[in-house]
């Protein structure tokens, strides 16, 4: 999901009458009259009511009837968000949650209406987007000027995926505050939509195994399961001493809480060593981390990341405190305090 939005925005020529073709596509689903669902997940009717499901399928096949791969993945964009405000899931959080029945029974829904409604607010908000690159000068002939790309790739593998574009001379990325299962679950918040998208116009590489489970993109991301092909706990604990003394200071409840901070980070330095390979020497790297609590303490990830980077023949320049003014997070979890600042590091890539 997040490389079919990163399309949208970043392409280099888009559809300037998207809005109006998006409004066409409502019309037809409108006028469709079929009963057929098209989307074959599992517990569907817990999620979306019956007439939901049926738009939503007409949607889908309207979409489908464009012949632009860029208006599409814009039509899917905009499909998705209609999917969040229709479906029977809670918006409050990133969570899974359904509404209770007695809420669900009252909720007087039109998919339809409001893929209408949102089409036309993300194309004037595209309009204005692409009209400041015009004012900046970044088009020429209705073009973006410089190459743009989104790929799906595993970030432990990083010289593998972008072996054709790298070394690069900055970086900026925000990885997750620890493993989705347990702090942000990115994968189930996009669940329900990635039901109701092609696959194919997201990419190639776009796995549909990922669905199997409303869990699986949680699992398969960082910290989510054990794996053999990461930093041992050894090589991770001697790179930071911070984290080592973090771990061991862990109180014994909850049971599994040393086991998942030393997965997230195992992964966090294997996906880390790769990511620093594919920089130039003395080139720049921005990262914006958030310290989570576990066990009802905060993990020190910035200073984590100081020490890990370090070691990896680099420097941290300097480090910045930024307030997270809106969070789709409720003030606590079940444990303790949700955070609300992150850490932005600054950090140079010594050169070899």
């Amino acid at each position: 999901l997040a490389v079919l939005i990163s399309r949208v925005r970043t392409a280099q020529s888009v559809e300037a009458e998207v809005g109006a073709i998006a409004e066409q596509v409502a019309g037809k689903a409108a006028a469709d009259r079929r009963h057929t669902i098209e989307t074959a997940m599992e517990n569907r009717d817990k999620w979306f009511q019956a007439d939901v499901s049926r738009e939503l399928s007409r949607l889908r096949r309207a979409i489908r009837q464009c012949d632009d791969l860029w208006v599409r993945r814009f039509l899917w964009v905009t499909l998705a968000e209609t999917v969040r405000l229709t479906s029977n899931d809670r918006t409050s959080t990133y969570k899974l949650h359904a509404r209770p029945l007695s809420e669900i029974e009252k909720r007087n829904l039109s998919p339809i209406a409001v893929f209408k409604n949102l089409a036309k607010e993300n194309a004037a908000s595209f309009k204005a987007f692409r009209h400041r690159l015009s004012e900046a000068k970044r088009l020429k002939s209705s073009k973006y000027v410089a190459k743009t790309d989104a790929r799906i790739g595993d970030t432990r593998n990083a010289q593998e995926y972008w072996a054709d574009a790298a070394p690069f001379d900055l970086l900026m990325t925000s990885p997750p505050y620890g493993d989705n299962l347990t702090t942000v679950t990115y994968g189930q918040h996009s669940y329900l939509p990635l039901h109701w998208i092609d696959f194919e116009d997201i990419d190639p590489a776009a796995d549909i195994e990922t669905l199997r489970t409303t869990q699986e993109i949680d699992r398969r991301s960082l910290g989510g399961a054990a794996s053999d092909d990461v930093w041992t706990e050894a090589k991770l604990l001697e790179a930071s001493p911070r984290l080592k003394r973090f771990a061991d200071a862990l109180s014994a409840k909850p049971g599994d809480a040393r086991v998942r901070l030393i997965r997230f980070y195992r992964d966090f330095g294997a996906s880390l060593e790769s990511i620093v390979d594919v920089v130039k020497p003395d080139g720049y790297m921005i990262w914006t981390v958030g310290n989570r609590n576990i066990a009802g303490q905060q993990v020190p990830t910035d200073l984590v990341l100081s020490e890990l980077v370090e070691g990896l023949r680099c420097n941290v320049v300097t480090t910045l405190t930024r307030r997270i003014h809106h969070k789709r997070m409720p003030d606590r979890n079940a444990s303790s305090a949700t955070m609300r600042e992150e850490k932005i590091l600054l950090v140079r890539k010594i050169e070899a």
